[in-house]
């Protein structure tokens, strides 16, 4: 491992560059650990990935042409039904709007930190994660305990947007969260109102879509217009740090209040490590982004999604344009 290069959440790069929504968003930028040992490296169509371990904690990253490291999953293995990011901690928010969830689609697998500690803490439910990368997937299965072949907790390598639109048209998911990247950004066909209405058609009757929103970026505006423009409802809450917002948003036409909210959390907190009312306090409902904000969309047609998704997910690596 190169230790003059900074090791940075891949959100956290975000934080300071030209701005992107964060489907999940970690941490902000701090020094490589120094006793780290590499122990695989792999590069793919998408990613150059590297894994490496410092003591009881092992973690994925994604690495920049300039050698910087992006976070993009670390466990400790002391501690191996936690979640060690904030972020993570903060998805959990989607078990406030909907605490018994039987489906779960994961977009964007990782080094599957999320996934493992939903099935370690829920034991029957039934898990779909998707990933783009096969070498992603192959070293989260080598190295952070993700499953090969367990019928409850699905691998599948595939765009994510091509996944939920060709999806059989019978299934719904009760709970969907967006963790998915190319390199450090996220692609566009994967931001827009079109990918969140396919979402929403994937739903079931009281499900939920959970995506992390960095709050201190140029595109967070669009993101919340965006977001705000399918769903019936949506619900906020802000990050232990401050600088992260998770959205859960529902196609539910009514409005789940704060004592109810709080109910849940008291609900399922038995089932997590983290503080779930803690988490509820931090739930929040005024308008934080401007009025000018667009919506973002794409006007793809059934034909071109595939290659168009393909040219975001090929070009999506340095820096993202999102035309605004």
């Amino acid at each position: 491992m190169t230790l003059a290069s900074p090791s940075l959440s891949r959100r956290g790069l975000l934080l300071l560059g030209g701005g992107s929504l964060a489907f999940g968003a970690a941490a902000i930028a701090r020094p490589a650990a120094a006793a780290e040992t590499v122990l695989a490296e792999a590069v793919s169509r998408y990613n150059r990935i590297r894994v490496a371990e410092s003591g009881t904690v092992r973690t994925m990253y994604f690495v920049g042409d300039d050698g910087t490291q992006f976070i993009e999953s670390r466990h400790d293995r002391s501690r191996p039904q936690s979640l060690d990011l904030d972020y993570t901690r903060t998805m959990m928010a989607g078990f406030l709007l909907q605490p018994r969830p039987r489906r779960l689609l994961m977009l964007g697998l990782g080094g599957g930190g999320m996934s493992n500690y939903l099935k370690a803490r829920f034991p029957e439910l039934e898990i779909d994660a998707v990933d783009i990368d096969l070498e992603v997937v192959r070293l989260a299965q080598e190295f952070f305990d993700v499953p090969k072949d367990d019928p409850r907790y699905r691998v599948h390598v595939a765009d994510a947007r091509l996944f939920v639109e060709r999806a059989a048209a019978d299934v719904r998911w009760d709970m969907i969260m967006l963790d998915a990247f190319r390199g450090v950004f996220v692609p566009y066909h994967l931001k827009t109102a079109e990918f969140y209405r396919a979402c929403l058609a994937r739903l079931a009757p009281d499900g939920v879509v959970v995506a992390n929103l960095h709050n201190v970026t140029r595109m967070y505006p669009h993101d919340r217009e965006t977001t705000s423009a399918v769903f019936p409802q949506r619900y906020s809450f802000v990050s232990e740090t401050g600088n992260q917002t998770t959205l859960v948003a529902s196609a539910g036409r009514e409005r789940v209040g704060a004592y109810q909210i709080r109910a849940n959390a008291r609900t399922v907190q038995p089932q997590f490590d983290a503080d779930m009312l803690g988490l509820a306090a931090r739930y929040y409902v005024r308008r934080d982004w401007e009025d000018t904000a667009e919506v973002l969309k794409d006007d793809f047609k059934p034909a071109e999604l595939e290659a168009a998704a393909g040219r975001h997910n090929e070009t999506c690596v340095k820096n993202c344009r999102y035309g605004l």
